[in-house]
């Protein structure tokens, strides 16, 4: 029995961390807190003093995700591998460190898990095992540094994290960034289909506080005259701002170009391309926030357009709507999060054409109107 004791109490010696500097929070200072719980974004941070904080995030969209974050106060100043374990609290002594995963850490951008790697992390902590993280920092002459989490007061909290989780919207931001309406000929009723849409819409525009403003971009068929495409595209988007107006988006935000027949992206010869082509795109534009990498407009720059009634743009030439400002915006959507913006060169930008007929795949997302 002695035997076996030892042989434990070995193995506990050499998983034993051997670092020169630790951080962790007391236990009675061990506090895990819902910083952000709305319908957008859902996290759970805990402080750790003198290093950082880390955090577990999950933010509305199509699929479930998690994130972990470990922040350091310092921002990384090289790149390095972080050890992820967890570790048996003091009172239960002679149990090894169980390995969970390998983080990277790459130079000024603070390490990430998700999904499956984020989720072991809070099954450890929810069994009642602290957090051990062990890398080499610079800050310290690249010696070995170890930061851990306690379990302490993890359980009740990550309760309500869940929770939240559960109540996120079923799509995100990039979602209904780019949104395209189609009508009937001859008609500027919308369908079931496009309140669906909009109601969609206006459900994210609720929950979010960054966005700054819709543009609605009108296109029609050229079934009929050049004055009859103009007036019938500028009706539609009336049609639409009105809709959305009803659920207290102010005014100010929605900005209407009437484009008329310019920019098909089918051919009208055929009622299947004439019906793609009356159609109006809606792009949602945000304010510049932390951790929000899309570039907008400045507002001197809006300014131009005004927003008391519909901008005429169909005298525009094709050059001018391809090269517009519209669109270069409107082509930053569906990038990956931190890919950078390219600004430079003509070819940076897809042409009106090439956005609308992606933006006319959309993708069918659950329709909560009826809830």
């Amino acid at each position: 029995m002695k035997y076996l004791f030892y042989v434990a109490l070995a193995a506990y010696a050499c998983t034993a961390s051997a670092a020169e500097y630790e951080f962790k929070a007391p236990i009675t200072k061990s506090q895990w807190v819902m910083t952000d719980q709305t319908r957008l974004m859902c996290r759970l941070v805990h402080e750790i003093p003198e290093y950082g904080k880390i955090s577990f995030t999950s933010t509305a969209s199509k699929n479930k995700n998690l994130y972990f974050n470990m922040i350091p106060a310092m921002e990384s100043k090289n790149n390095y591998d972080v050890d992820v374990r967890a570790i048996a609290p003091n009172y239960r002594p002679g149990i090894p460190d169980n390995h969970l995963s390998v983080m990277k850490n790459y130079k000024y951008f603070s390490g990430e898990l998700k999904d499956q790697n984020a989720w072991t992390l809070t099954s450890a902590l929810d069994r009642g095992s602290n957090l051990g993280f062990f890398f080499n920092d610079w800050y310290y002459q690249n010696q070995p540094v170890q930061v851990t989490v306690s379990s302490i007061n993890f359980k009740k909290n990550f309760k309500l994290f869940t929770e939240c989780m559960n109540n996120l919207l079923p799509y995100s931001f990039e979602d209904v960034a780019f949104t395209v309406i189609t009508f009937d000929a001859d008609t500027t009723d919308l369908t079931e289909e496009s309140k669906n849409k909009l109601d969609r819409l206006i459900t994210y525009l609720t929950y979010d506080p960054n966005v700054k403003e819709l543009v609605i971009d009108s296109y029609s068929d050229s079934f009929g005259t050049t004055e009859q495409s103009r007036d019938s595209s500028a009706q539609r988007a009336n049609m639409i701002s009105s809709y959305i107006e009803q659920s207290n988006i102010p005014k100010n935000k929605i900005i209407k170009n009437a484009y008329g027949e310019k920019e098909h992206i089918a051919s009208n010869a055929t009622t299947a391309g004439r019906n793609v082509n009356r159609r109006v795109v809606i792009t949602v534009r945000q304010n510049m926030t932390t951790g929000n990498t899309y570039s907008f407009s400045s507002d001197k720059e809006l300014s131009s357009y005004g927003t008391d009634g519909v901008n005429d743009r169909s005298a525009d030439s094709e050059e001018d709507i391809t090269r517009g400002e519209v669109a270069s915006k409107a082509a930053e959507i569906g990038r990956k999060p931190g890919q950078g913006i390219v600004t430079e060169g003509r070819g940076a930008h897809p042409s009106t054409v090439e956005m609308n007929s992606q933006a006319a795949r959309d993708s069918n997302l659950p329709d909560l109107s009826k809830k």
